[in-house]
């Protein structure tokens, strides 16, 4: 039965530093109990009718796919059903959205009902975020098409991935992909992701069997050859490398940090 050892070394290295909380024996027993267990996907469905984006009587644009509107809950008398969460807190220095601890907590749920002002669509990535309806539910969020990337290489990466496989998400192949990935071992780019699944890949616990793991055994974007630029990529803060460490007794992410102790 595959083990956290059979890992290849940089994805046992980074199961371990993104669980470090669990442990080094929480993470074996992690492995071994989701043998046989694929990771999910994100359970939104490709449309089959690319999404279009039309104004709303709330004076946002929604996303519309096939004649309905991909962020709404669903379509009643009153028009199409939307539904948003919205908490914040009370703290000494004042009124904070979300929680925090050490303040007075309240939420509140907003409902509202759209219809389109006119049937004319416009395309998605045409619309300034501030105009795009967001929703409560993550994945009608991460349905509009990113925003440019800020800099010029990234720029070029992602038109290169695109060009040759694809603006879908190249993991899950359901939403639009936003991030260019790559291998922080090897610095190698291996495709465009979703921001769920970028978020998502590298904490796959899986030897083979599931497709996480097939992603990053088989980068999609391997024949390509394309690199990451090493200037941009996440470097984890001092603070959090010596809290893994005081959670494992050693940094695990060690050996590919050229020139750390």
């Amino acid at each position: 039965m595959p083990t956290l050892d059979d890992l290849p070394p940089y994805r046992r290295a980074k199961l371990l530093w993104e669980n470090a909380h669990l442990g080094v024996e929480g993470v074996y027993a992690m492995v071994l109990e989701r043998v046989g267990e694929p990771c999910s996907l994100p359970g939104v469905r490709k449309p089959p009718i690319a999404r279009t984006a039309v104004l709303g009587t709330d004076g946002r644009y929604h996303l519309t796919s096939d004649g309905r509107m991909v962020c709404a809950d669903g379509r009643t008398g009153q028009g199409w059903k939307h539904e948003q969460w919205c908490g914040w807190t009370v703290t000494a220095a004042g009124l904070v959205y979300g929680y925090r601890s050490g303040g007075a907590h309240d939420s509140l749920m907003h409902r509202w009902f759209v219809e389109a002002v006119t049937e004319e669509s416009v395309l998605p990535e045409s619309v300034p975020p501030q105009q795009r309806c967001l929703h409560g539910r993550y994945g009608a969020f991460h349905c509009w098409p990113p925003l440019p990337a800020k800099t010029p290489a990234i720029r070029r990466l992602r038109a290169a991935l695109i060009a040759d496989l694809g603006p879908d998400c190249h993991l899950c192949g359901a939403l639009p992909g936003a991030m260019v990935d790559h291998d922080y071992s090897t610095g190698l780019v291996r495709g465009l992701l979703c921001k769920f699944c970028n978020r998502t890949v590298e904490e796959c616990p899986h030897v083979t069997g599931c497709p996480r793991a097939a992603y990053m055994d088989f980068p999609p974007a391997e024949h390509l050859a394309l690199t990451y630029p090493p200037y941009l990529a996440y470097e984890p803060s001092e603070a959090a490398r010596r809290q893994k460490i005081a959670l494992l007794g050693f940094d695990p992410l060690a050996e590919w940090r050229p020139g750390r102790p």
